[in-house]
């Protein structure tokens, strides 16, 4: 790291199912950097924003947290949405002893010592909604919510909350994430006419459920602790009139700091739409900049005690940091949807509430959601279900002399070991009864059930009739390494040996963890082969699973071809799988063809942890293949490439295809920006619309205004009669590609920024402004900050409306091993089309073609194979004396003397006979180098020469370098 320089990592989902919400986010934490930079940084340091994208995807989150702190080095994480990202994240941040500010309201029920919450609590949202629409609104809800722990929790609050101030909860239910048809549950609604809908739907399955409802024309408001202005915006053209919403912060707050704030995002981001969320990621980093003001050192632990009495002044109002539970103090604001998409404030706090992570202590009654089992049946399927679990755990606690009971999560006792050396005043216990009994209601069990702690084990002393030394009662939440909680293993141990209740608890504590692990990794293969036999099942292609000769599965696809071509599919296998299983144990895949003498099949191998899976595809007689040329109906399906960073381009292009966002491809000439465009156009809703595509830089500048608007009669000299439409009017429905935007002139920009914030346009001469629905992709080869930063030749808002989602292609020189496969499919293509035999490449024109620098990228390499075609004229192959001069001199696999290599009309092994020492020679620094550059890593090293570990190997042996001198 620079010493002028702090890393701060910002880490939200800029694609997926919340990313909706999340980009807000994304765009306050940036913006707040920017304004700490410019009032002087800290301390005279610059913070630097790392970003990462975690797609919706709690593992993706905790993958790209570790590599924030690992490899970015970053003094502390801003971001997060979802409580499972949240959840996966932390036993990272515990393992480095990082720091995360969280920005987003949450279900709480959590202290962490390395998680700061800068989101309101349900008490700072809850505690004064449901009393205040109880009294203005209506005393029955309905209560509808995703299946996920965030409304989960909200829910269990709500109810209480509902039932102690005299409401009634008519109806409940949750859906999957992502969920969209709401059809049956807005019947049923309807039918049981509540006077409120109460919503903690997540994401996407949010905006359809609010959509739906307009559309069905219920008269029940919704009220809501996630749908704010962002998501009102996301609804048009429904308005979600009237509907209520609960949070510290509403951009409707009439402040001279609000109005500023407002101000400096629109200015940034060209919109005033910002929602509690958005803010509270500004306010973040706002915190986090105020604590490493205070301190010398950027530790965890010194930018958590700095953190002690900071305050600050926000948007909403002043907020406080609690030291005591690592929250914050905000504002509450009840708000209701007007006719212009904002919120009209109908409640308001008046000063910061103090947060209560651990809500439901402090509701009036704490047993609502326990009730006792009395129906043998269902108490035996919960005994049943839990069955493995408890085998363990019992046959684990066997030596230890303590009495312990299992509660699920319901709270139920399902079952008590070592029942008699329970103490008599808990007796009464019995399977079946749950934790509303007074004995156990606010002890360690009670507590760990009621998520007083999410993972760690909770005691509380009680006095027995019979024990002057009082009872420890401990709740073990059974929890691994997943973060599912299994309910909560009860412990009775007596007080009268201190020590020995300690080593009990600690012991008991990893046997817990270990059974909850083996439970974990039982319930995936579970799941796993579950997903394994019903995806398999679904799949069109033929596949085998095979293992040392041995075929371990075959989907049901796979059974009919078998039945139908025995010889035929024992041939391949046996052909495949032996020839993978003398290559590597590393990841594999090929595509290749295979037919016999009716039929042709693509065979896909994959090779991993030692299985071949190999699947079979029919094609059709002659096979015909998809030509990059024809580029109307391209897809990413279309794209070659195995590299996994394009593979991953290739994902985020499917990402985008699925958004209406603006997309600005990033990337070398050559890369492929327009198949992108084109593929991504092509898998979107605009797919039956125009693509039109326009080049920034080929039309001269007077001339790219009409180009772009379109021109009236009479504009100009040689203007056609009544005039001509531009490239918007059309592309109106689909898809305008502006590629290399970084050329067009900063007087067009103006207007084209119009455009997109106006979506109209006015043609040259003319003043008649014409309704534009049109979708831009731009491209650019340059690095669009140095044009805004130094250059002034680009204008930062047209940026940041274009960089709505940024995709960055690599370079070829960077994809080593998709230049062969890249180069195969080019001459296969030509010999289709000329309908001649397909021509191969010889081993030396291939390393050649592999070691070369690719400065034209794909374009580049396309001509090279064409020319080098046309060149072996009735040759089957392609060789060095067929490649272009430069090639052979500016890659290093043969030295420059080119008396050897220009004699094109000698045989190809006379030239590679003598030129044989010097190649090999240069091989050997070659390898060296790359050895030398991943410290004798193999697999590393391999990858980077486009060939197989083993290989790699062969080619060590046979130039006599030993790899583990490089380690």
């Amino acid at each position: 790291m620079k010493n002028h320089e702090l890393k701060v990592g910002i880490l939200f989902s800029l694609t997926g199912t919340t990313s909706i919400t999340e980009q807000g986010l994304h765009q306050a934490s940036l913006l707040a950097i920017r304004h700490i930079n410019e009032n002087g940084g800290i301390n005279g340091k610059t913070l630097v924003p790392i970003v990462e994208d975690v797609a919706s995807d709690p593992y993706i989150a905790a993958r790209k947290a570790e590599k924030l702190i690992i490899s970015d080095q970053v003094t502390a994480i801003v971001g997060l949405y979802t409580s499972g990202c949240r959840k996966t994240v932390i036993p990272v941040l515990e393992k480095h002893n990082a720091l995360l500010f969280y920005p987003t309201f949450y279900e709480g029920s959590e202290q962490h010592p390395n998680v700061i919450y800068c989101g309101s609590l349900p008490n700072q949202q809850l505690l004064d909604f449901i009393p205040w629409l109880i009294q203005n609104v209506g005393k029955s809800f309905y209560l509808i919510g995703s299946d996920y722990i965030y409304p989960l929790e909200t829910n269990r609050h709500i109810r209480q909350l509902i039932q102690s101030n005299g409401g009634t909860v008519y109806g409940e239910k949750y859906v999957a994430l992502g969920h969209q048809n709401f059809a049956k549950t807005l019947n049923e609604i309807q039918g049981m006419n509540p006077d409120v809908i109460f919503s903690t739907l997540v994401g996407d399955s949010g905006l359809s459920f609010y959509q739906q409802h307009e559309k069905y024309g219920l008269h029940q408001p919704i009220a809501s602790t996630i749908v704010a202005e962002a998501e009102v915006a996301a609804l048009h053209p429904y308005r979600a009139l009237g509907h209520y919403s609960c949070f510290p912060y509403f951009s409707s707050i009439d402040s001279v700091s609000n109005r500023k704030f407002i101000s400096e995002y629109k200015r940034a981001y060209g919109t005033d739409i910002i929602s509690a969320t958005t803010e509270s990621a500004y306010n973040s980093v706002l915190l986090l900049a105020e604590a490493l003001k205070k301190t010398e050192t950027i530790s965890t632990d010194s930018i958590r005690s700095a953190l002690t009495g900071v305050s600050l002044d926000t948007p909403q109002g002043n907020v406080m940091f609690d030291s005591s539970t690592q929250h914050l103090w905000l504002n509450s604001r009840i708000g209701k949807v007007n006719k212009y998409g904002q919120f009209t404030i109908v409640w308001e706090s008046g000063n910061p509430i103090i947060p209560i992570p651990f809500l439901a202590h402090n509701l009036s009654d704490s047993t609502l959601d326990f009730k006792p089992i009395d129906d043998t049946s269902h108490l035996n399927s919960k005994i049943m279900k839990y069955d493995p679990l408890l085998s363990k755990l019992k046959k684990s606690l066997a030596t230890i002399p303590v009495p312990f009971g299992y509660f699920d999560e319901d709270g139920v006792l399902l079952e008590i070991f070592n029942s008699s050396l329970i103490p008599a005043h808990f007796h009464e216990l019995k399977p079946g009864d749950n934790i509303y009994s007074a004995s156990l209601n606010e002890s360690g069990v009670g507590l760990a059930l009621r998520k007083y702690s999410s993972s760690y084990e909770v005691t509380r002393v009680l006095k027995a009739n019979n024990s002057p030394y009082g009872i420890t009662i401990a709740g073990f939440p059974v929890v691994g390494n997943s973060g599912v909680r299994r309910g909560v293993l009860g412990v009775w141990i007596s007080n009268k040996t201190p020590e020995f209740t300690e080593l009990m608890l600690t012991s008991i504590r990893s046997i817990v963890h270990m059974c909850a692990n083996m439970a974990d990794i039982e319930e995936e293969q579970h799941t796993l082969s579950d997903v394994l036999h019903g995806v398999s099942s679904q799949l069109t292609k033929s596949l085998f699973a095979v293992k040392e000769g041995r075929v371990l599965f075959q989907n049901q696809t796979a059974d009919e071809l078998f039945k139908r071509k025995r010889d035929f599919v024992n041939s391949v296998l046996l052909e495949l799988s032996s020839e993978q299983e003398e290559e590597s144990a590393e990841n594999i895949v090929r595509t290749l063809k295979r037919e016999d003498s009716e039929d042709s099949y693509e065979v896909k191998v994959i090779h991993k942890n030692s299985i071949h899976f190999i699947y079979f595809k029919p094609l059709p007689r002659p096979m015909y293949r998809f030509s990059l040329k024809e580029r109307q109906s391209l897809t990413t399906n279309d794209l070659i490439g195995l590299n996994e960073l394009f593979l991953q381009t290739i994902e985020f292009a499917r990402s985008a295809a699925k958004t209406k966002a603006n997309v600005l491809l990033l990337g070398e000439s050559g890369t492929g920006k327009e198949m992108f465009a084109r593929a991504i156009h092509n898998e979107s809703k605009r797919k039956d619309k125009p693509f039109v595509a326009i080049n920034c830089a080929s039309i001269s500048k007077e001339l790219i205004n009409a180009e772009l608007f379109g021109y009236e009669d009479g504009a100009f000299t040689g203007a056609k009669k009544g005039g001509n439409p531009g490239k918007f009017e059309i592309a109106n429905g689909g898809t305008l590609f502006l590629d290399e935007i970084g050329d067009m002139p900063i007087d067009l920009q103006t207007t084209l920024l119009r455009v997109l914030q106006e979506k109209e346009v006015v043609r040259v001469g003319g003043y008649k402004p014409i309704p534009v629905d049109v979708r831009i992709i731009a491209a650019t080869n340059k690095n669009l900050f140095q044009e805004i930063a130094y250059n002034g030749s680009f204008r930062s808002d047209l940026y940041y409306r274009l960089n709505v989602f940024t995709i960055e292609l690599i370079p070829l020189r960077q994809r080593t091993e998709d230049i062969i496969e890249l180069s195969h499919y080019y001459l296969q293509e030509l010999s289709a089309e000329l309908g001649q035999p397909r021509k191969y490449l010889s081993e030396e024109a291939a390393e050649l073609l592999r070691t070369y620098n690719w400065p034209g990228n794909i374009r580049e390499l396309n001509n090279v194979i064409e020319r080098a075609f046309y060149l072996s004229e009735e040759s089957p192959r392609i060789t060095i004396a067929h490649l272009p001069q430069f090639m052979i001199h500016s890659s290093n696999a043969l030295e420059a003397d080119t008396q050897d290599l220009l004699v094109d009309s000698l045989p190809d092994m006379l030239i590679i006979e003598k030129s044989k020492q010097k190649n090999d020679e240069h091989k050997r620094q070659v390898y060296i180098q790359t050895l030398m550059n991943y410290k004798g890593n193999i697999s590393k090293a391999a990858k980077q020469l486009g060939m197989s570990r083993t290989t790699l190997y062969r080619k060590l042996e046979e130039h006599n370098i030993q790899a583990k001198q490089f380690k």
